[in-house]
């Protein structure tokens, strides 16, 4: 189907609303969204990087639409506008192992990336008939990039999934400390833009949200990742090169002070 950039958001922006209406965290994954959208841009700006915004809101729509807790797991499918939306999205991304395959990814089914991202990109690609890594790749790896896929890729397409990755995590984590009241083991964004959102620290905030993301987890392809940008970070800063790091780094939770993100108002 041959849909423009600005009709794919549009009905990405009614899909999301469509499934996640009624659920506890609707505010919160629609806030979160459109954090991503304006993480991202911000990001784009001050890397002067000149991404393709629609890019960036079609990936910022699509990347948690299948979110786990928003889906009944005992249907398969249901039908919204005649697309078909998956329910059990274990089964979906079973079923089309072998459009995951075209990508390079169908023998990490069951490793970090989890299923929702995976699930959405199928989506993306069957439903709506896009092809372009640009979009594809950022919305699968934006919590655990694949590195051996992942360096394969253009350069372009690897920021693109860089940019999100960070965008993501800056995202839900303004949004614990700000909306949600939890306490979390860093600010982010204070890390990556300083009090006054003046500073750029981007090699270091992708660690970080490398970092945060992996948590405790001891998955191989996610510790891979982790180390992928640990090694990013000490080819720059090499008083930071040859220190064990591990999730513990970053300090004990605890409540961090609320801020205005001006940073962030942008459009």
């Amino acid at each position: 189907m041959d849909y423009s950039p600005e009709s794919v958001n549009q009905l990405l922006g009614d899909l999301n609303e469509f499934i996640h209406q009624g659920t506890k965290l609707f505010e919160y994954h629609m806030e979160h969204i459109e954090l991503v959208r304006r993480y991202s841009l911000l990001i784009n700006k001050r890397l002067s990087a000149s991404i393709d915004t629609n890019k960036i809101e079609t990936i910022s729509l699509a990347h948690d639409l299948f979110k786990e807790r928003s889906l009944d797991k005992k249907k398969t499918f249901i039908t919204w506008r005649d697309y078909q939306i998956p329910q059990n999205i274990n089964r979906y991304v079973r079923m089309n192992l072998d459009v995951l395959e075209e990508y390079g990814l169908a023998e990490y089914f069951n490793s970090d990336i989890q299923l929702h991202p995976q699930a959405a990109a199928i989506f993306l690609i069957q439903e709506l008939g896009i092809t372009d890594t640009d979009i594809l790749y950022p919305v699968i790896f934006h919590a655990c990039p694949i590195i051996p896929v992942y360096e394969t890729l253009h350069a372009d397409t690897r920021r693109m999934i860089d940019v999100v990755m960070l965008a993501d995590k800056l995202s839900s984590n303004t949004l614990k400390i700000n909306s949600r009241n939890l306490k979390s083991r860093v600010d982010l964004d204070k890390v990556v833009f300083s009090d006054n959102g003046h500073e750029f620290n981007y090699t270091l905030g992708l660690f970080i949200a490398r970092l945060l993301s992996q948590g405790n987890s001891k998955e191989e392809n996610s510790i891979i990742s982790t180390n992928h940008y640990y090694k990013r970070l000490c080819e720059i800063n090499p008083m930071v090169s040859g220190k064990n790091y591990s999730i513990r780094t970053l300090g004990r939770y605890k409540t961090w002070q609320k801020r205005s993100h001006r940073h962030l108002q942008m459009r």
